[in-house]
């Protein structure tokens, strides 16, 4: 199969090399002017080495018709050798009707001197050898073109794949980026506006407001190149810690102005690290949608239950009148994470309430690496 597996032009070549050793033997066995037909054929495979866009049938005609004059003449005894090889190079491209009328006429060929009754070899059983021999190359250069289109196929899909991989890892990082810029600049538009209402009435505030704004821009600055640098090195995000991680996102809101009202179950480090990390995210971009997209003031009810197999996440946050469904990047990363740890991931909008609920298990199954 190796003869095979690098391509048409490949096993051109190589039919060429085999096909000129033929026509070597072909020239040894000659008598009288035979040698005329064995130098008439010689040149055929070599030629359509070199000119790739050569027609089959004309292949087929270069070294057929030599072959039949020599041996219905009987001055030449293996000039078939080198059709046999003709055959399996014509077969292997695009046959065209006229190359799919030569081949049948290659095929038949050995019976046409037959017919002429001068070759004594023809009149026994030599015909039929030499049709099924012409059959064989026949099927030969068939298997090198279907093979030939079977690697071309994988090619283009391997192609494919890699593009749809790139595509891929090109979302995941504009979801984590979205998630880590999201976050910290909803916070910072938080601070902003609360220094902007106390600019006048409340300086301090004001200006307290502002220094937080400013400590949550640096804080999420040095997020975004820590996470730009575990892309890069091709890690996911450090796993939150547990209750205290979740604890501090929620303390960073409020110290916004967002009012959150926080019941949480004290077990929750006791989760496994996957969902762990994508309860934290989820988290993190409701808040973060709170912040956007709620009533002012903001304000958001979360609850995080844990039972003997889930840990269930609910945030709760008023509706403004003009809100709709949507399935924006964030709700549809959330989604997608979600379900990657068998989770089971739901945003909706209820009378005049958005509720944001996921449901993740406590443990992942351990999945055998090994070999089956």
């Amino acid at each position: 199969m190796r003869l095979l597996s690098r391509g048409r032009d490949v096993f051109t070549t190589r039919a060429a090399v085999l096909g000129s050793a033929f026509g070597v033997l072909n020239y040894a066995y000659t008598v009288d002017w035979g040698w005329v037909v064995a130098l008439v054929m010689a040149p055929a495979l070599v030629v359509r080495v070199f000119w790739r866009t050569m027609p089959g049938w004309l292949l087929l005609a270069w070294t057929t018709l030599p072959t039949l004059v020599g041996d219905a003449a009987a001055v030449t005894q293996s000039a078939y050798l080198v059709v046999i090889i003709a055959v399996a190079v014509a077969a292997s491209g695009e046959v065209g009707r006229a190359d799919l009328v030569a081949l049948v006429l290659c095929l038949v060929s050995p019976f046409f001197v037959w017919a002429l009754q001068t070759n004594p070899w023809h009149r026994g059983i030599g015909s039929w050898i030499w049709s099924a021999g012409l059959l064989l190359g026949w099927v030969l250069g068939r298997l090198v073109g279907e093979q030939r289109a079977l690697i071309a196929e994988l090619e283009r899909t391997r192609v494919e794949l890699a593009e749809a991989a790139v595509a891929a890892d090109r979302q995941r990082v504009a979801r984590d980026l979205h998630d880590v810029v999201g976050h910290s600049f909803s916070v910072v538009l938080l601070h902003l506006a609360g220094a902007r209402v106390n600019l006048a009435s409340s300086p301090d505030e004001a200006v307290e407001a502002l220094r937080r704004a400013e400590t949550v821009g640096r804080e999420g600055m040095a997020e975004l190149r820590q996470a730009l640098v575990l892309m890069h090195r091709g890690s996911g995000s450090a796993a939150p810690s547990g209750l205290g991680e979740i604890e501090d996102l929620i303390r960073v809101y409020r110290d916004a102005g967002m009012r959150v009202e926080a019941h949480l179950d004290r077990d929750v480090a006791t989760i496994d690290a996957a969902p762990r990390i994508v309860l934290h995210d989820v988290l993190r971009e409701a808040l973060t949608n709170v912040a956007k997209h709620a009533p002012r003031p903001p304000e958001a009810v979360i609850r995080v239950e844990l039972d003997e197999r889930n840990v269930t996440a609910t945030v709760e946050s008023p509706c403004a009148p003009t809100a709709a469904e949507g399935s924006g990047m964030g709700l549809a990363g959330l989604e997608h994470r979600v379900t990657a740890v068998d989770g089971e991931f739901r945003a909706a909008r209820h009378h005049d309430r958005w509720t944001v609920r996921a449901r993740l298990p406590r443990r992942l199954p351990h999945r055998p690496t090994g070999r089956t």
